[in-house]
């Protein structure tokens, strides 16, 4: 009992400082989607070179006045929502429970907080002066673990879980659980439908990178070759179909879906909800 109270107390201690992390968080994921999308298109109409993705952009970024300064926000940033998301797995804000599903819900929520940790970790290696792009460090890490033992079937799983993930965001959309972190009561009926449009245009887009990522992987398995695994701007290259009006299409429509889940992770920032109807 007395464990109980205890905990309660550093749970109403914890949860306001964690719900600005939050929101810092989201301001600052937003800013990378919106920023790799964008810079997809820049690249597909040859006004920038590519680099849609996370690492590759930051690199792009230390060119700029201030580059350097923006980095560190947004590593800072990404520190915060992590924060947030660890205190979303210990304190249960919006009641997962401790059942299987609960406890799996929870888990979810700690692998995303790994996800957005590897962009954290690309915005330190960023301003360390780190040489090497995402896409080189994951196929030396490829090639290090097809040395071991059922290496193969090792990556062959990662790539195959990646895929699965590509897959769970668009039931997370379409179970409408993108509102769970949203107070409706908040928007007007065109902005709800806005906020679904923003919401099905970017997870369908993050769908789509997370299955070629999948594939990337899958297929390095099965060439016994890493150099097959790739990154976000070598999956834009894949569904760009190598140019043609449909690859441009694609291309296209997952670059601005990239952008949608951006403005929709704004969206959730400013009209955040921290706990649980």
């Amino acid at each position: 009992m007395r464990r109980t109270e205890d905990f309660l107390r550093v749970k109403q201690k914890i949860l306001p400082a964690a719900r600005v992390l939050a929101r810092v968080g989201f301001f600052s994921i937003g800013t990378v989607y919106v920023l790799i999308g964008l810079w997809a298109m820049l690249a597909l109409l040859r006004v920038a070179k590519p680099a849609a993705d996370e690492q590759r952009i930051m690199h792009r970024m230390t060119e700029l006045p201030l580059g350097m300064a923006v980095i560190a926000g947004l590593g800072l940033g990404m520190l915060a929502y992590i924060l947030w998301l660890i205190s979303e797995v210990v304190f249960d804000p919006y009641r997962f429970g401790n059942r299987l599903r609960g406890v799996s819900e929870r888990i979810g929520v700690a692998l995303s907080a790994l996800a957005y940790g590897n962009i954290a970790w690309a915005a330190v290696n960023v301003l360390l002066g780190s040489g090497a792009h995402g896409e080189q460090k994951r196929q030396r890490l490829a090639g290090q673990v097809m040395d071991w033992p059922a290496g193969r079937w090792l990556v062959g799983v990662a790539g195959l879980a990646v895929a699965i993930v590509g897959l769970l965001q668009v039931k997370y959309v379409f179970d409408g659980r993108h509102w769970q972190q949203i107070e409706r009561s908040r928007l007007s009926r065109s902005a709800r439908v806005t906020v679904d449009v923003l919401a099905w245009a970017g997870y369908c887009a993050r769908c789509a990178i997370l299955l070629v990522l999948g594939w990337f992987l899958l297929h390095a398995a099965w060439s016994f070759d890493p150099q097959d695994v790739g990154d976000t701007d070598s999956a834009f290259d894949f569904l760009g179909l190598g140019g043609g009006v449909l690859g441009r299409v694609v291309f296209s429509a997952v670059a601005f879906g990239t952008i949608g889940y951006g403005l929709f992770m704004y969206v959730t920032g400013v009209c955040f909800k921290s706990h649980a109807d």
